[in-house]
């Protein structure tokens, strides 16, 4: 049987690709599907050579979407590792050279409405997505469309992170959308420095001991990648402003756990005066510091709604979300929700 490692032990999460309708051809493979209920890594390695081929091309259709998979060599090696956080599929594949291609065919017996970034970490890859080429040298990313085929090539040995997501985590239009796809973006380029760290860092925190800071850092990254995107591509006026914006909110919920956090310090972060940056959100409806405080009492409310975190007082969960002071935690949250959070706690636990 083919490696399949859990790396976190079966909650009952769900598949972590879209679901796909398939065809008789498109039988998952035993271990792929008892495998991708979890945060998993799966391998060739205890596959026939001439067993390997096939086996990725379940692999990687049942992590991603429909795809066909051609080697150069008969005794392939590959390994994916697939987590979830929430609406973004991240993954991380090592492979020898090979090709990847979806059809379509393959995209009509498919869920439809997903984008994919690749991300080169090692080796290089030629995107090829309506008559656009992107080549990706390590640090570069490029964006592609699931909705419309497209072939990765893979000459040598490589390792690339993929993160997938709903098409509607991107508002671009559809003038906007022909500019982007299968477009290389530098990691040394403006738009290519800011965003390719952070979804390393994203890669780099799966498995780690704060998810909840993690699930808050991948919205935050998926909303600079589309404002930054829509500034580099479709050069609205007023997109500049929105991307400065949104660099700014990722700043704050990469640091809500810090109780320092205040508007002067993400202007810093963000390179601004303070009275710019409150000029800006104000445009949107929110200021600065009840843009901070509205995101942290979301993260207590949510994690106030999972049973996982029942043992931890009703203040500890307010500490870890920058708001130490227990009493004026638990007015504002009042504020907001219309309960205390010890009562909010006990209904949704209770289930009404």
């Amino acid at each position: 049987m083919a490696t399949a490692r859990d790396v976190t032990p079966a909650r009952g999460v769900p598949h972590p690709g879209p679901s796909t309708r398939r065809s008789e051809d498109d039988v998952v493979h035993p271990a792929i599907g008892r495998a991708l209920l979890n945060s998993t890594v799966l391998s060739t390695d205890e596959v026939a050579g001439d067993e390997s081929v096939d086996y990725w091309r379940h692999v990687i259709s049942d992590a991603f979407v429909p795809l066909d998979a051609v080697a150069q060599a008969p005794a392939f090696h590959g390994e994916v590792r697939i987590d979830r956080l929430g609406a973004l599929l991240v993954s991380k594949v090592d492979a020898e050279p090979h090709r990847v291609r979806r059809t379509r065919p393959m995209i009509a017996r498919s869920e439809r409405g997903y984008y994919k970034l690749g991300l080169q970490l090692t080796g290089s890859c030629l995107l090829v997505q309506d008559g656009q080429e992107a080549l990706l040298s390590p640090g570069d990313f490029a964006l592609y469309d699931t909705d419309r085929p497209y072939t990765l090539a893979f000459p040598e040995a490589t390792t690339m992170a993929v993160f997938m997501f709903p098409r509607e985590r991107l508002r671009l239009t559809g003038g906007g959308e022909r500019h982007v796809l299968a477009r290389r973006i530098a990691r040394d380029d403006e738009t290519g420095s800011l965003l390719a760290p952070l979804f390393l860092r994203l890669l780099g925190r799966l498995g780690g001991t704060a998810p909840g800071a993690t699930l808050s850092l991948a919205d935050a990254v998926l909303d600079l990648l589309s404002a930054l995107l829509s500034e580099r591509f479709e050069a609205r006026p007023e997109v500049p402003h929105a991307a400065l914006v949104a660099r700014a909110k990722a700043f704050v919920d990469e640091h809500l756990g810090d109780p320092a956090l205040c508007p002067d310090a993400v202007a810093a972060a963000v390179h601004v005066s303070t009275r710019y940056l409150q000029k800006l959100f104000a445009e949107e409806g929110e200021g600065v510091a009840s843009w901070i405080r509205t995101r942290r009492l979301e993260q207590c409310r949510r994690d106030l709604a999972l049973p996982g975190t029942l043992a931890k007082p009703v203040s500890a969960v307010g500490a870890a979300w920058g708001l130490p002071d227990a009493a004026h935690f638990s007015r504002a949250f009042k504020a907001a929700y219309g309960l205390s959070p010890r009562e909010f706690r006990a209904r949704a636990l209770a289930g009404t």
